[in-house]
């Protein structure tokens, strides 16, 4: 180029071959970062589940349910457009908190309420009886063994000292009625040998179980029974005794824990005669006390008892004034 020009010169480079980046940028470490945050919450949330138990699942599950708030245009822009959240009557839990958009506690709906956590919206209060159909004629039936045997246990996992009885308390649905057994075993015994006097932890597990019966109106049966191991041939207390009377005991602290008396309807004691392991008569599992809840019997018909009783004409006397016999 001339060299009087006035325009800048003008300076090729060649770039020799060489290492560069690939990508142009750091790109691929900001994808691993997010991978191994990724990865980080993944791991992270399945220890919290592996953590929580069967109740606290069900409290996450429910506070992340969405709530339907009615889209009905009327009302004065308050919470629900001015509508209540149940039908019209008596409000049934005024303490359940309100669910907010986007999140909380789902409202409970129309019939709901059969949620097992405590104090928890829509946990309405199980009775522990069973009520009968309507217009039906049989009498109160006993509440179902497996509604008895929750309500027991759980009261159990709340005193530490019964903590090692769940296992002496068994549960059984008859035609009688909802049984409660109270069971010896190799590790806990209810009663000394040959007592009829309960050991202190007898009486908190029988107070225990008071509680659960006095929620229901049935009428209770008490029965005591031993093992096939006797007293000796000379002894004057035998088996038939030490039943009974550890079956009466057992009435006692049931009505010194708020069993009425009345409702007591039997209290019996068996003896050895019907063992819980027929094929082991002295096994530890035969000395138990079995408290019943009994259903009760049906109310007489209305066309039975509207029946006018007939009255009875004695016979007429006969020729020589002898009453002739009925044929």
């Amino acid at each position: 180029m001339a060299g009087n020009s006035n325009l800048p010169p003008i300076i090729i480079k060649k770039v020799k071959g060489g290492h560069h980046d690939a990508h142009g940028s750091s790109t691929w470490k900001i994808a691993l970062a997010d991978f191994m945050t990724a990865m980080f919450i993944i791991f992270l949330m399945l220890w919290i589940i592996n953590q929580s138990t069967p109740e606290q699942k069900v409290a996450i599950a429910e506070y992340f349910a969405p709530v339907s708030a009615s889209r009905n245009p009327s009302g004065s822009g308050q919470m629900l457009n001015g509508e209540t959240i149940s039908k019209e009557g008596a409000l049934k839990n005024p303490s359940a908190p309100l669910g907010t958009p986007g999140g909380g506690p789902s409202l409970p709906k129309e019939g709901d309420g059969n949620t097992d956590i405590p104090g928890y919206p829509g946990a309405l209060p199980k009775p522990l009886g069973v009520e009968a159909e309507p217009g039906a004629k049989s009498g109160a039936k006993a509440p179902a063994a497996q509604e008895v045997e929750r309500q027991v246990r759980q009261a159990l996992q709340g005193v530490p000292d019964l903590q090692g009885f769940q296992a002496n308390v068994q549960f059984a649905q008859t035609l009688d009625g909802t049984r409660i057994d109270l069971i010896d075993n190799e590790k806990q015994e209810l009663f000394p040998k040959g007592s009829a006097r309960p050991l202190p932890q007898t009486e908190k597990l029988m107070a225990q179980v008071a509680k659960i019966i006095a929620t229901v109106p049935n009428k209770v049966s008490i029965s005591g029974h031993t093992d096939a191991t006797g007293f000796g041939p000379n002894a004057r207390y035998d088996n038939w005794d030490l039943s009974a009377d550890r079956a009466n005991a057992s009435r006692r602290v049931l009505t010194r824990n708020g069993i009425a008396d009345e409702r007591i309807a039997m209290v019996e004691g068996k003896a050895d005669r019907d063992p819980k392991v027929p094929e082991d008569p002295k096994a530890a599992s035969n000395r138990r006390i079995s408290i019943t809840l009994l259903n009760e019997p049906p109310p007489p018909t209305a066309s039975a008892s509207a029946a006018p009783a007939v009255p009875v004409q004695p016979p007429p006397p006969g020729p020589d004034g002898r009453l002739i016999p009925r044929q």
